[in-house]
C-alpha cells in the first residue's frame, strides 16, 4: 500500500512539475530579418540563432513560449497593430511606449558594426574619413544606416560596393579583393568558421570606427505589460548568469 501511495504521489507530483507556470503564455513574435548569427529561419519557418535563443530563455523563466513569425521591418507595427503577434524583436518610431506598446528595459543583444582589415596591410584606419580611399565591402544598406560620414564616404569612393552575400563579402576581404570588410563583428565571425576557398587564419585587425546605434527602438516590445515585465527579469537573470555568453557561444567562435 505505501507502494503503491509513492507512486500515485510521484506520478502527482511529475505531473505539476510538467505542467506550465500559471499566466505562462505562447507569445507571438515578430522578427524583421533573419541574419545568422542573431536569428536564423530555417526552410519551414522555425528559427535559431543565439538573440532568438535568448529571447526565448528569458521568456521561459517565467513559463513563457516564444512563437516566430518574420515579417519586413517596414510591417513590424501594422503586425502589431493587426493583432498579428504578440511582440517583436526590436521596436519601431511607430511604436510608442504609453500607446499600447510595451519596451523592454535593455537590449537583448548588442550590434557591433566594424570595420575590418588583413593586419599584413597595416592599414591606419581611425575614423571614418580613413575609408575614403580604400577599396569597401559593406553590407547592404550600409550606406543609409551608418550615419551620414560613412554615407558621404560610399557616395564618393568608386572602390565602394555592398553585397548581401555575408560569406563572399568575408572571402572577399580575405582573398584581397577588398581592402576593408564594412558590417557586424558576430556575423563577420560566424561566416569565417564557414568561408572555403580562401586562407582564414590570416590576422586581422578590427577597428571600430562606428558609433554604437542609439537602443531606443532596438529593444523587444510587448502589447502585454506582463510579459514585458516577464521578459525584463528573464533577461536579467540571464544577463547575470554563464547561460547568456553560452548561447552565444554556441554560434559565434571568440
Amino acid at each position: 500500500m505505501k507502494t503503491l501511495h509513492a507512486l500515485m504521489f510521484g506520478a502527482l507530483g511529475a505531473s505539476f512539475a510538467l505542467a506550465p507556470a500559471a499566466g505562462a503564455k505562447e507569445v507571438k513574435m515578430v522578427f524583421s530579418f533573419a541574419l545568422p548569427p542573431y536569428v536564423i529561419k530555417d526552410a519551414g519557418g522555425q528559427a535559431s540563432g543565439f538573440e532568438f535563443e535568448i529571447i526565448k530563455a528569458a521568456l521561459a523563466v517565467k513559463g513563457h513560449t516564444v512563437t516566430p513569425v518574420f515579417a519586413a521591418m517596414g510591417a513590424i507595427a501594422k503586425t502589431l497593430a493587426d493583432g498579428q503577434a504578440d511582440a517583436a524583436q526590436r521596436g519601431s518610431p511607430d511604436l510608442r511606449e504609453g500607446s499600447g506598446y510595451f519596451y523592454a528595459d535593455e537590449p537583448t543583444v548588442t550590434y557591433q558594426d566594424v570595420a575590418i582589415s588583413l593586419k599584413k596591410n597595416a592599414l591606419a584606419i581611425h575614423g571614418v574619413g580613413d575609408l575614403k580611399d580604400k577599396s569597401i565591402i559593406a553590407f547592404q544598406g550600409a550606406s543609409n544606416f551608418l550615419g551620414a560620414e560613412f554615407g558621404a564616404v560610399a557616395k564618393s569612393n568608386a572602390k565602394y560596393s555592398e553585397s548581401s552575400d555575408e560569406k563572399r563579402r568575408v572571402q572577399q576581404l580575405y582573398a584581397g579583393g577588398a581592402q576593408a570588410y564594412v558590417g557586424d563583428l558576430n556575423v563577420f565571425k560566424y561566416y569565417k568558421a564557414s568561408a572555403s576557398g580562401v586562407d582564414v587564419s590570416q590576422e586581422v585587425t578590427i577597428h571600430k570606427v562606428f558609433t554604437a546605434a542609439p537602443q531606443q527602438f532596438n529593444n523587444a516590445v510587448f502589447r502585454d505589460k506582463q510579459i514585458r515585465d516577464d521578459f525584463n527579469a528573464g533577461l536579467k537573470q540571464l544577463k547575470s548568469s554563464a547561460q547568456y555568453k553560452q548561447i552565444i557561444k554556441k554560434y559565434v567562435a571568440e
